[in-house]
């Protein structure tokens, strides 16, 4: 994998360093702002790939920051903060952000974290497929469907459908889907998985009632036909 751009924000310039030492350890181009301000300052200067984003910071508190992100453009974040509570996570996630994690970060959890966000953000980036009729361009994040109608899906559904197009018709477990999500592990967050590929499946659906998205019991979900370059 090449070399990801990083911006590591947060107040405390001991845990900056400390990422920027495992980061930099593997290849990765890190820099390290304050605050909101300052990483503000560093996207305008150089954009990045991923931001690892403290909650707690002075200013612009991160969960209104995580969102100014997302909205300026595709870039990874990965919240790191010391709040464990559930509201607070799912808050996160429903702002913008792709992963959540709670510190103190084990160093190489964190390596993987970023490896797992670049190689899921890598799928998104020039390709457009065609399936059952949809043409779907991941550069765009845009969905066209059989009869020319913007298929409107959340961020979450199309991360998820992205996921089952790269795999091109092989099963992929509910623990992989939950991870490209930025959920996973418990039973309640992969039945929250099970509930997005409803709601996805639905939205899929074909004239004659064709379901696209098939359950494999025990395992997991597969697309049903062929994907192919669109």
């Amino acid at each position: 994998m090449d070399a990801i751009s990083i911006i590591v924000v947060d107040d405390e310039p001991v845990v900056c360093a400390a990422y920027a030492r495992v980061l930099e350890g593997q290849g990765h181009k890190v820099r390290r702002a304050s605050d909101a301000y300052a990483c503000r300052a560093a996207l305008k200067a150089e954009p990045a790939d991923i931001v690892l984003l403290d909650l707690q910071l002075p200013g612009i508190d991160g969960l209104a920051y995580a969102a100014e992100l997302r909205a300026s453009g595709d870039i990874g974040v990965i919240v790191i903060t010391s709040r464990a509570e559930f509201s607070v996570r799912v808050t996160a996630l429903d702002q913008g952000a792709d992963d959540y994690l709670i510190k103190p970060v084990d160093p190489g959890e964190l390596a993987a974290r970023v490896r797992s966000l670049a190689r899921r953000r890598n799928i998104r980036r020039g390709r457009v497929y065609g399936f059952a009729g949809w043409r779907i361009d991941q550069a765009r994040r845009a969905v066209t469907g059989p009869a020319g109608q913007d298929g409107r899906l959340t961020r979450g559904e199309f991360d998820l459908l992205s996921l089952l197009l790269e795999a091109n018709g092989k099963v992929v477990s509910r623990d992989a889907l939950g991870e490209v999500i930025g959920r996973g592990g418990a039973a309640s967050d992969l039945r929250s998985v099970d509930a997005l590929v409803s709601r996805l499946r639905r939205k899929l659906m074909t004239d004659d009632d064709t379901a696209l998205i098939v359950t494999v019991p025990g395992f997991g979900y597969r697309l049903e036909g062929s994907v192919k370059d669109g």
